[in-house]
């Protein structure tokens, strides 16, 4: 008889961590007058989630390499869609939503996953040239492009990163990725000239989102307006201590101190409930996420389910980084979700699916025999 390896933890983690993200956000509905029940709709997303976690599981990883330049159009033609249409729902002065009756869709979520797929499909070859390296880069900048204009600069990010971990780890040579260096330099440099609003640089970011990063450099020079949520998260986190105040007794989030508390700012909720050890058994959680990610990419048997595990390791550390340090004000607040515990679906999908693969991935690495006595 023979059976396939399979990795419990790529199960079990990512679990836990949605268990907690359904916990805090009852716990900051029930005592509330609230129309909209992000409870129930948070259960129904972890349940579609756990199904597509398992469907990507029993998936042979190698389909996604095949599909990857239909999927990419796929998805091009949502993003188009947003932007053309009167289709995409705007909230917080960006579209980001198609608003499809019954939920609401964000297609940038989910070119996290169709970036990687195509960029790793790109960088999968035996000998790796300029050609490759340069079309790489077009085919994401594309996406990323449509996707600063509805405008979503933190999902924009996420797609660059992981993108470029691809790129650094598939093997290119020397000069080839000094050059994809200085290309960061030269980006890093044009955002940061129209952070300072040095024209003709200016346009390239909104006012909200040169606000955030001067807010993030000195929260306190508005502490009322453009400081007011990150200042409001700091005491969140302060308040809970090292136990935390409890579930349902945190005067920030019961209050309605917290801004955007069931997503962007869950992590505030949950250590003014839980405390620093609360915050430390996340991290620790995630942790062992991505520690068991980078694992199957040394187990993985070809280049093609290595350079998708670095994709996808890179996708939940950075998603953590930048939320976590956003809301404790060492980074700028960017609409990063936390993976698994922000309230949302389409981001909760697409955290499932990135470990479904991870676990196809592994699956398929070896085969352990067992011999009849």
């Amino acid at each position: 008889m023979k059976i396939q390896a399979i990795d419990f933890i790529l199960y079990i983690t990512p679990l836990i961590l949605v268990i907690f993200g359904v916990v805090v956000i009852y716990s900051i509905t029930y005592s509330l007058d609230i129309t909209k029940n992000y409870f129930e709709h948070q259960i129904l997303f972890a349940g579609i989630g756990i199904i597509l976690l398992f469907l990507f599981s029993i998936l042979d990883y190698h389909f996604l390499r095949a599909v990857s330049y239909p999927v990419y159009i796929i998805t091009l033609l949502f993003l188009s869609v947003l932007l053309l249409t009167p289709l995409g729902k705007s909230a917080l002065g960006a579209t980001r939503w198609l608003n499809l009756g019954f939920m609401q869709f964000q297609p940038s979520e989910l070119f996290k996953l169709v970036a990687l797929f195509l960029v790793a499909r790109v960088c999968d070859q035996k000998e790796l040239t300029i050609k490759h390296l340069l079309l790489a880069v077009f085919l994401i900048l594309i996406p990323v492009i449509m996707i600063l204009r509805q405008p979503d600069f933190g999902t924009a990010i996420i797609i660059l990163l992981i993108s470029a971990s691809v790129i650094f780890t598939a093997g290119f040579q020397k000069k080839y990725l000094l050059m994809m260096v200085g290309m960061i330099i030269l980006g890093t440099t044009v955002i940061a000239l129209s952070v300072f609003n040095v024209k003709p640089f200016s346009k390239i970011l909104k006012d909200y989102q040169r606000q955030r990063v001067q807010t993030f450099i000195n929260p306190q020079n508005d502490p009322y307006k453009s400081g007011y949520n990150v200042n409001q998260s700091v005491i969140a986190v302060g308040s809970g201590g090292i136990l935390g105040r409890g579930l349902g007794y945190g005067p920030q989030s019961q209050l309605n101190f917290i801004p955007s508390k069931y997503t962007d700012f869950i992590f505030s909720v949950s250590s003014e409930a839980f405390g620093f050890v609360g915050g430390v058994i996340i991290l620790s959680l995630f942790f062992v996420l991505i520690w068991r990610i980078l694992k199957i990419a040394q187990l993985s048997k070809d280049n093609y389910g290595t350079l998708l595990c670095y994709g996808i390791a890179t996708y939940f550390i950075f998603e953590v980084i930048i939320n976590i340090g956003m809301t404790i004000g060492l980074m700028p607040v960017a609409g990063i979700p936390l993976p698994f515990v922000s309230y949302g679906g389409t981001s909760l999908w697409v955290s499932f699916i990135a470990v479904g693969i991870c676990q196809s991935i592994m699956v398929r690495h070896k085969k352990i025999s067992f011999k009849k006595i």
